[in-house]
Parts: structure tokens; C-alpha cells; sequence
């Protein structure tokens, strides 16, 4: 997984997220994540996001070029929203960096709205 999404410029994995890490995040009972495969077992999509209390986020979610514009990423948001809801989350975020139109118009498509007013603030521990 760790090497899935890191192929791709437009996912924001982080240097420290390595397979240890990514290990530690997986076996974490808020952890969704799921996987899509070609027909010769290779990985062409993967989502991972998590779930703190009523509210849930999409970490990454990557798509390999050959695979888009056929559902294959909205199977994946699908899943992890059945799973988030199942345990009581009621409003998922997640974040775009601002030059990924490709990403806005997807994530519009799967009924997400930019919040207005709202700024993020993070810092790396």
C-alpha cells in the first residue's frame, strides 16, 4: 500500500509514513481501508481513512491512471463511508491541495462541499 500511493505526485504521503507506520495504522480498530485489484492481482486503487468519534476522514485515496473514470474510486469512497457509518460517523472530511482540479471535481462528484470559513492547521509531532 505504502508503495501504491507513493507513485502518485497528487497523494500527500508524508516522508514518515513508511511501512512500519503505515503497519501501526492499519491494525487500529478506527482504521478503514480497502483495496482494488486487476484481474491479474495487481493494486490499481486504495483508500485509508479513519474514524474519531462522530467525525471521519479519507486519508489517501489513489486511483492508477489506466483505472480512472471507471468507478474504481468511488467503489473505494463507497466502502469506506459504509464502514464509517456503520459505526456511527456522521460527517467525513478530507483534504485537496488547492492545484488537484482533477481531485475537486472528483470529490464534488461524491457529494463533498468545500466548508467556507474554515481553515486547517497541522503540525508534524
Amino acid at each position: 500500500m505504502e508503495r501504491f500511493f507513493r507513485q502518485f505526485d497528487e497523494v500527500s504521503f508524508c516522508e514518515w509514513q513508511d511501512a512500519k507506520c503505515l503497519r501501526g495504522v492499519l491494525i487500529q480498530k478506527t482504521t478503514t481501508a480497502y483495496l482494488a485489484f486487476d484481474v491479474e492481482g495487481e493494486i490499481v486503487g486504495a483508500v485509508l481513512g479513519g474514524m474519531l468519534g462522530s467525525r471521519g476522514t479519507i486519508n489517501h485515496l489513489a486511483v492508477s491512471p489506466r483505472y480512472r473514470s471507471q468507478g474504481v474510486g468511488q467503489r473505494l469512497v463507497e466502502a469506506a463511508s459504509a464502514d464509517m457509518k456503520r459505526v456511527g460517523v456522521l460527517r467525513m472530511f478530507l483534504f485537496v491541495d488547492d492545484a488537484n482540479l482533477a481531485g475537486k471535481r472528483f470529490w464534488t462528484a461524491q457529494g463533498f462541499c468545500e466548508p467556507h470559513g474554515e481553515r486547517t492547521f497541522e503540525r508534524d509531532l
